[in-house]
């Protein structure tokens, strides 16, 4: 097993542990986090100082790379069928990562670009959607430097067969990604809240933009960085500067939980564990939390109650596990079909979800295509 730090947490949230992971060390900007079920493995960036780390909890192994370049390293998607390749978010280029948890990484080629004043922008957040679908958003590159960011001069892309398209201009901070059904959920930080949109999938053309969580009008401290989805559409997500993780019915626009952590800028969190019932939450070491001991810190979270979703591209490597549904994958217990496992990795590779698509896409349409901001 890997090596904890138990911490209390309140006492109303009976059977709730938070745990610091202590195998995995402090980073300067900790986000993204990612877990690979078939690996059993978490993998997260420390994005200023663009460090790739992935963890394997059962063993308590702690690994990590420096891609080429000296970028800040925004997001970690795998690739479908592609083991050791990930889409990440260098400084301004979306690339295609070569890594195979030990080793040197390589960066095998640059899939898009985005053109803009040199030290000025960067991408930030980016996940995949239930079509494979890349998007990324990206924002002012000086509050790394401790001043106080150009408003509002990021956007959000999606990263199309056609080519690139930007979604929203004018944004902050560009962060937390989710989705359900045809459902997507967008955290623009400078804006303190999470919005919805409504997304058509095999488009990805967006409409109906709306809030369904304000964190100031809810008493909420912080803003809203990274989340992520549970098994029943429920929102976790983590509040920079508010020390917490919280839960959110977006339907009803209703704080559910709030999961106090020790670190105060907490900044992104994943579903992982064999049960995907472990949400794993990063932390930033950055202004007034340099140098605390709790600051950039890994943390697990158990006894939750809840489990995430699991990308399709694992279906067929996880016996024990049958998954159903049209969203980004609903988690159920239970008996495997009677299928074969290669039959079941055909069915898994014509269905239109997790993040297969991202490098074949990319690869096909965007190669040598910027993004314009």
């Amino acid at each position: 097993m890997f090596s904890c730090r138990k911490m209390s947490v309140d006492p109303e949230l009976a059977g709730v542990q938070v745990e610091e992971v202590t195998a995995a060390g402090a980073v300067q900007l900790g986000e993204g986090p990612h877990w690979i079920d078939s690996e059993q493995a978490l993998y997260w960036v420390d994005l200023l100082a663009g460090v790739l780390h992935r963890l394997h909890p059962a063993s308590g192994k702690h690994t990590s790379t420096t891609p080429p370049g000296k970028k800040s390293l925004g997001f970690v998607v795998p690739v479908f069928r592609q083991p050791h390749h990930f889409v990440v978010g260098l400084g301004l280029d979306v690339a295609l990562l070569r890594w195979d948890g030990e080793t040197q990484c390589a960066i095998e080629r640059v899939l898009g670009s985005v053109h803009a004043t040199p030290g000025s922008l960067r991408f930030n957040d980016g996940k995949a959607d239930p079509q494979g679908r890349l998007w990324a958003g990206t924002m002012s590159t000086a509050i790394d430097k401790g001043v106080d960011p150009q408003p509002e001069i990021g956007s959000l892309y999606s990263l199309e067969e056609s080519g690139v398209k930007k979604h929203v201009d004018y944004v902050g901070i560009s962060n937390g990604l989710a989705w359900r059904d045809a459902i997507m959920y967008y955290i623009d930080s400078s804006a303190g809240r999470v919005d919805a949109f409504d997304l058509e999938p095999a488009s990805g053309q967006l409409s109906g933009r709306r809030c369904v969580f304000d964190l100031q009008k809810n008493g909420v401290p912080g803003v809203p960085d990274g989340m992520t989805i549970d098994s029943v559409g429920n929102l976790w997500v983590a509040c920079f500067d508010g020390a917490q993780v919280i839960c959110v019915d977006p339907e009803r626009g209703a704080l559910l939980r709030r999961i106090p952590i020790p670190a105060k800028q907490v900044t992104s969190v994943c579903w992982g564990g064999r049960l995907l019932d472990e949400l794993f939450v990063t932390t930033a070491a950055v202004k007034a939390e340099t140098g605390k001991v709790a600051a950039g810190r890994l943390y697990r979270v158990t006894g939750l109650g809840a489990n995430g979703l699991l990308n399709d591209q694992e279906r067929a490597r996880k016996h024990e596990i049958h998954l159903t549904g049209a969203n980004d994958d609903v988690l159920k217990v239970g008996q495997r079909s009677s299928s074969s496992e290669e039959e079941e990795r055909d069915e898994c590779a014509e269905r239109n979800y997790g993040v297969r698509r991202a490098v074949w896409r990319c690869e096909r349409a965007l190669s040598g295509i910027a993004l314009i901001p």
